[in-house]
């Protein structure tokens, strides 16, 4: 990056925050992502707030510089990685959290971790119910632009439900505010659906390609205190999902539900099962692990009952190993970043959502492409919300091996195409989805025209929302 464009960046945050240093650049060019190659920026910039951010984009917009928003840098699918020579924006110094007890809900700045919020909440009894699967060093706001999902999904939906505002500085420098506290009148965060269309959706899900989220409001629940762990064992894929539909029926309070094939337990627990206390044993066709949360004993024991019942009558049984989900549900910070690591392998995945009852259908599709091309890989899935359920395949490789790193690529491809032709939507509107989504090209071409409306000289994060 010029000199002289440095400059202009180090008169707006100051010479301490912006950093064109190779060893800084090279920590900038890669994520938590194995599916993207680094790629060195020109420059990182460590905003101290709002305005900063504005002044940063005006000088982007008028070099035409690329620009990508960054905080925890957990992102497991490349949204993070920056263009050759583009600009950085780090958000983790805006770092404030405000808690509005008696509207239920909290807004914390863009460079709040989970961590951080799920420790301060701690002492008032309340928790923000849904954790990331990339760990304590995610960004609230950082999970809000992928509208990503984890533990505590299986009940409260995805990140998204959680969002009651939105502070953006769009392209343009311009400063807004969506959902109640548009109204600078009002007491706090207390209503998404204001001031007619859901402008904060549009914003939820963009992956920084429509402007810089800078704060985040969201709901807050009283914490939960009491837990059941069980697992539950299944013949076949059709009683498995019988029985998440009729666990949704009757209301049983599941904070955290996972599906697994046999196999797929197999191999986790060769590599986790010692540590977990598990003893070695033959896992059933499909294994739910499962997780209810009550806030009160008795509601858990009569739901925890039901669940047990519900088991038995769809042809299934209970397999009485609590050690899986417990390690789960109370490692959630951690354990699945963990697991994604632990095997020694590089990875790609294809998040993407399925319904309840058409979750055998992504198992089968990953499968056909595993067996074709030959590598290691594994799919699982946890529910997310009111219908759907989260399905996440790894597609394992070496990474120092060219032609095995190849196959995979093509392999990924492939899988986007017949995935999407089974019914499944996209987790996160990535750009491996490009061109295989068959029916959706209106859909895409009216995205394509907001992002330009939105960012004419598409400075934001360019080719990352699904190509555009």
């Amino acid at each position: 990056m010029k000199p002289s464009i440095v400059n202009e960046l180090a008169q707006v945050v100051g010479e301490k925050f912006v950093s064109t240093r190779e060893d800084v650049l090279h920590t900038y060019a890669s994520s938590a992502s194995m599916a993207k190659n680094p790629v060195r920026p020109g420059a990182v910039v460590r905003p101290s707030d709002a305005d900063e951010i504005a002044a940063l984009l005006k000088i982007a917009n008028k070099h035409q510089i690329p620009v990508t928003i960054r905080s925890g840098g957990t992102s497991l699918q490349g949204e993070v990685i920056p263009k050759p020579d583009g600009l950085v924006i780090e958000l983790m110094r805006l770092n404030g959290i405000q808690l509005f007890e008696d509207l239920r809900s909290v807004r914390v700045g863009a460079g709040v971790t989970y961590g951080e919020l799920d420790k301060f909440l701690s002492k008032h009894g309340l928790w923000l119910p849904i954790s990331p699967e990339s760990a304590l060093g995610c960004t609230v706001a950082g999970n809000v632009a992928v509208n990503g999902a984890g533990p505590g999904s299986s009940l409260f939906g995805c990140t998204g439900e959680m969002v009651l505002g939105l502070e953006i500085v769009l392209p343009n420098s311009e400063k807004i505010q969506t959902g109640s506290e548009a109204n600078p009148y009002a007491p706090g965060p207390f209503l998404r659906y204001a001031f007619g269309p859901d402008i904060t959706g549009l914003f939820i899900g963009s992956l920084g390609s429509l402007g810089v989220i800078t704060s985040v409001s969201m709901k807050v629940f009283k914490r939960m205190e009491f837990f059941d762990y069980n697992m539950y064992g299944f013949d076949s894929y059709q009683q498995a999902e019988k029985f998440l539909m009729e666990l949704k029926d009757n209301d049983v309070n599941a904070v955290f539900t996972s599906l697994y094939e046999g196999p797929v337990l197999e191999f986790f627990m060769e590599m986790m099962g010692d540590e977990y206390g598990i003893p070695p044993m033959e896992w059933p066709y499909r294994t739910v692990s499962m997780t209810i949360g009550r806030v009160r004993e008795d509601m858990l024991k009569s739901d925890a009952k039901l669940a047990r019942n519900l088991c038995e009558q769809t042809g299934g049984r209970v397999i009485g190993i609590e050690q899986f989900p417990k390690n789960e549900w109370e490692g959630r910070f951690w354990t699945f970043v963990r697991a994604c690591y632990v095997h020694g392998w590089h990875w790609r995945t294809l998040y993407h959502h399925q319904t309840p009852t058409n979750s055998h259908r992504s198992v089968e599709e990953i499968t056909k492409v595993m067996d074709k091309y030959g590598f290691l890989g594994h799919t699982a899935g946890f529910v997310t919300g009111h219908a759907s359920t989260n399905m996440y395949p790894h597609l394992y490789f070496d990474p120092v091996d060219p032609e095995d790193e190849a196959k995979i690529v093509e392999a990924h491809d492939e899988l986007a195409s017949t995935l999407f032709k089974t019914g499944a939507v996209p987790f996160k509107l990535a750009p491996f989805w490009k061109g295989r989504m068959e029916g959706t090209e209106k859909y895409m071409e009216f995205l394509s025209q907001l992002k330009r409306a939105i960012d004419p000289n598409n400075i934001m994060n360019p080719g990352v929302l699904g190509g555009i």
